[in-house]
């Protein structure tokens, strides 16, 4: 089983020169990315509602050569509000069209720290992936009070995967909960000895590691300086063993760099597509 790779976002104009050929046209960078990665991590469907002919175009425009990952609508995970169902019910309808495609490898639910594990928090949880439960849900947590067996106990019962995250080794943040700072053999973390098989994806996000800008005050454009950091070979060489372990467990692995500022992100996955080689 291939690993799906590739970057949170595509659209980054200063990515020229970098990743993106000096002289291409921002209108041809989508279907650049696709003859260079296999997966992409659509994330402006957070700030705006995606419509179907949007999504459909990502489709078109990459010549079907890629697997989409469409994060949630701020509406569904940092802004809940009475009539949350409704916005689920549009979003649905716009990701159901790349379902159709068979091209969506997940769609991304991106809960903010301040979303504690409480039984108000619980039950509309439960609720939000019933009602996306005919697609690959995946939930990303950022407090470390998640992250305990009978969540993803739950998580499975449903058939929703967590994902993983490489982020700074801050007090509340998961990555602290989850053991070392490389993420460990998933058929121990993610399955256990003694349970089934919990998902049909291991859903990894790299964040980088930039503990001093995490909580800084940060006005530039989807909190920049947060995700400012570039990956040594080393520090990805720590993850390949992951992912051929989840390809052993039959599992699909499904990376995505988010540590877009100056064109960090691409240049890490070309280079992690390489050691995986």
């Amino acid at each position: 089983m291939e690993a799906l790779i590739g970057t949170s976002g595509y659209d980054y104009p200063e990515w020229k020169g970098i990743f993106y050929p000096q002289d291409l046209k921002r209108k041809d960078f989508l279907s650049y990315y696709a003859t260079q990665f296999n997966a992409l991590e659509v994330n402006n469907t957070f700030y705006n509602m995606p419509t179907a002919d949007r999504l459909h175009s990502f489709w078109e425009r990459s010549e079907g050569k890629l697997q989409f990952s469409v994060k949630a609508n701020r509406m569904l995970t940092h802004e809940v509000g009475p009539a949350w169902e409704l916005d689920a019910s549009l979003f649905l309808h716009a990701v159901s069209t790349l379902a159709n495609k068979s091209c969506l490898c997940a769609v991304l639910f991106q809960f903010p720290q301040s979303f504690h594990y409480t039984p108000e928090n619980r039950r509309y949880l439960a609720r939000l992936i019933d009602v996306f439960g005919s697609l690959p849900v995946v939930i990303e947590f950022r407090h470390v009070e998640w992250i305990r067996e009978s969540v993803l106990e739950g998580l499975q019962s449903r058939g929703a995967s967590l994902c993983y995250c490489d982020m700074p080794e801050l007090k509340y943040l998961p990555n602290n909960a989850l053991g070392e700072r490389a993420v460990p053999d998933p058929v121990e973390r993610v399955e256990g000895p003694s349970t089934p098989s919990r998902a049909q994806s291991f859903y990894l996000r790299l964040h980088g590691r930039n503990a001093d800008a995490w909580y800084a005050s940060d006005n530039s454009p989807n909190g920049s300086s947060r995700y400012t950091y570039d990956y040594t070979d080393q520090e990805l060489s720590e993850f390949v063993p992951v992912i051929q372990n989840v390809i052993l467990t039959g599992r699909q692995p499904i990376v995505f760099f988010n540590n877009h500022p100056n064109g960090s992100g691409a240049k890490n996955a070309v280079k992690f597509k390489d050691l995986l080689k």
